[in-house]
C-alpha cells in the first residue's frame, strides 16, 4: 500500500469509528499528511510500518479511554502492529453540527 493509500485509509477506518465527529489537524494544522497536491488533515503516516498520529474530535457518551484504544486498534488492522499516538483534540455533545 502506498504512503497515499495508507493515509486515506486509515482516514476511511477513523471516520468510520462512531464516536468520531471528525478528524482534526490540530491548533495550528500541523497534524497532517502531505500528498501531491493535497493533505490528509488529521491523519499523519508516512508509509508502511512507520508510526502513525490521528487527531480526532469525539462524540460525548462513552467511555474516552476505551474509544482511543478502539481506534489504535482500528489503525493496527490497517498498518500492522505500529505506535498509534492518538490525539482527542475535544468533544461534541450528540447532535452538535
Amino acid at each position: 500500500m502506498s504512503s497515499t493509500e495508507l493515509a486515506d485509509t486509515i482516514a476511511e477506518t477513523v471516520l468510520a469509528h462512531p464516536a468520531v465527529h471528525r478528524l482534526d489537524p490540530g491548533p495550528f494544522g500541523a497534524l497532517a499528511s502531505y500528498l501531491p497536491g493535497r493533505r490528509v488533515e488529521g491523519v499523519r503516516a508516512g508509509g508502511p510500518g512507520e508510526a502513525v498520529e490521528i487527531g480526532v474530535v469525539l462524540t460525548l457518551g462513552g467511555s474516552l479511554p476505551e474509544v482511543v484504544d478502539d481506534l489504535r486498534a482500528r489503525v493496527r488492522l490497517v498498518t500492522g502492529d505500529v505506535p498509534v499516538d492518538v490525539t482527542v483534540t475535544d468533544v461534541v455533545l450528540a447532535g452538535d453540527g
